[in-house]
């Protein structure tokens, strides 16, 4: 979801040729380039990293490049061996490791045969550089990590109608191979998946990949597939459809006099498959917001500690506003007799507030080890998706989240760019408070 927290705010027509929302058009260095300026510095490489890095870089970091020098540069190729190098990592063996790989490259239909030279079929919003997939590991305090990969299925097509079919077919598909049923998201296709969608998404689908028993597969669609100024109405119906209606009340008394100049509503997902405890859940974007407002959001969810929300604001901008991208909460709801919310979760767009990825690699390791987590699994990601420095770009990390869920302790989840077609330069100004296209944020909206 990196790219889509700025058209978020208001109706964006997907059009071919759209430049990345959060940077601008797009620039910076290909993925080649940045390969070609690690390997000609490697004795800066290593200096510049902390030491727990550039231990893990040493241990890590030979085999990642082999690997990318091998690899076809098509889209499929390329996304299936990041994935399949994350499989390793989280202890998931050789046979399903394969297995995820093919789903990955279906899910992406014809745009997997595509060369990574070519620019990407449409303007996905997956990721800044129109990549259509992104990684992530969430980190619970007392387990390993767990792997997910989100895709758009559609990402092939340049008007939203063949969007909306092919990652219609897409997902159909996986559910008749998994034995899933759809009934939920059947229940509420018409209000997201209209003849005539709104940019700039219709569908998108991630996959939480365990290393037993089949995958977690999640749906997510536009709130605003009718209209932006809609999408209140939307979700709301939505809600009510599926049993929600009283427990979302709270969320949309809060969000309804911030709409649209201080929130927009994102997202509404469904938890498909064998879940223990399946989930609808509602994204909001909190624009211009502060650590304080942040907590005032979360407040909305019994057992959710707005001390911890405000804290992970604060580590990343202070008490400034966060008015380049929006922080936004992930309202969950699980239980139709509740009349709150059961989870909340908060996502900070770190990579546009920080110089590089360094610094953000710093933040995680910083929020993991506040929670009592081991960082060794994410630099071994990091060195598994790329061979550059950390030092030499932004956005390989786009996101950092705090989850809480009930009784349940916090979770950490870290999300990773592909950084498929661009490596976006290091930002020159990387304080919270001005937009980072150097316009007032005010007019970014507007």
């Amino acid at each position: 979801m990196n790219a889509y927290t700025e058209p978020c705010a208001g109706p964006n027509e997907r059009a071919t040729g759209t430049g990345s929302p959060g940077f601008g058009p797009l620039r910076g260095t290909s993925r080649a380039e940045a390969a070609t300026a690690e390997r000609s510095e490697p004795e800066a490489a290593t200096a510049e990293r902390s030491e727990p890095e550039a231990a893990t870089a040493e241990r890590s970091e030979p085999e990642a490049a082999t690997a990318e020098r091998s690899e076809p540069d098509r889209l499929g190729a390329f996304t299936a061996g990041q994935l399949g190098r994350l499989c390793d990592l989280v202890g998931i063996d050789a046979q399903r490791r394969t297995a995820h790989q093919r789903v990955l490259t279906d899910l992406l239909g014809p745009a997997a045969d595509r060369p990574l030279t070519d620019p990407p079929a449409s303007p996905s919003f997956v990721s800044d550089d129109h990549t259509p997939v992104e990684f992530s590991l969430t980190f619970p305090a007392d387990g390993p990590p767990l792997l997910r990969v989100l895709v758009e299925p559609g990402c092939a097509a340049r008007a939203l109608p063949d969007n909306a079919r092919a990652a219609w077919a897409a997902v159909g598909r996986l559910a008749a191979q998994w034995g899933y049923r759809l009934d939920e998201l059947a229940r509420v296709n018409d209000l997201f998946l209209p003849p005539a969608p709104h940019g700039p998404l219709t569908l998108w689908s991630a996959l939480e990949l365990r290393p037993s028993g089949p995958p977690g597969l999640k749906v997510y669609l536009n709130a605003g597939s009718r209209g932006a100024e809609r999408s209140m109405e939307t979700v709301g119906e939505a809600m009510t459809r599926l049993g929600h209606g009283r427990a979302y009340e709270s969320v949309r008394s809060y969000l309804r006099p911030r709409f649209p100049e201080r929130a927009t509503l994102m997202f509404f997902a469904l938890d498909v498959g064998p879940w223990a405890e399946p989930r609808v859940k509602v994204y909001a974007a909190h624009h211009h917001a502060t650590a304080a407002d942040a907590a005032d959001a979360a407040r909305l969810v019994p057992g959710a500690s707005p001390e911890r929300v405000a804290e992970l604001c604060r580590r990343i901008g202070g008490d400034e506003p966060f008015s380049r991208l929006p922080l936004i909460s992930c309202y969950s709801f699980t239980d139709t007799a509740a009349d709150r919310p059961t989870g909340h979760s908060l996502y900070v767009p770190v990579r546009a507030y920080v110089r590089d990825d360094r610094a953000a690699r710093d933040h995680a390791v910083e929020l993991l080890q506040h929670y009592g987590i081991h960082n060794a699994p994410l630099d071994r990601a990091l060195a598994a998706l790329t061979t550059r420095r950390l030092s030499t770009g932004v956005g390989l990390i786009p996101y950092l989240s705090l989850v809480q869920a009930g009784r349940q302790a916090p979770r950490i989840t870290v999300y990773l760019s592909p950084e498929a077609y661009r490596v976006f330069p290091p930002r020159e100004d990387a304080g919270p408070g001005s937009p980072a296209d150097g316009r007032r944020a005010a007019d970014r909206i507007s």
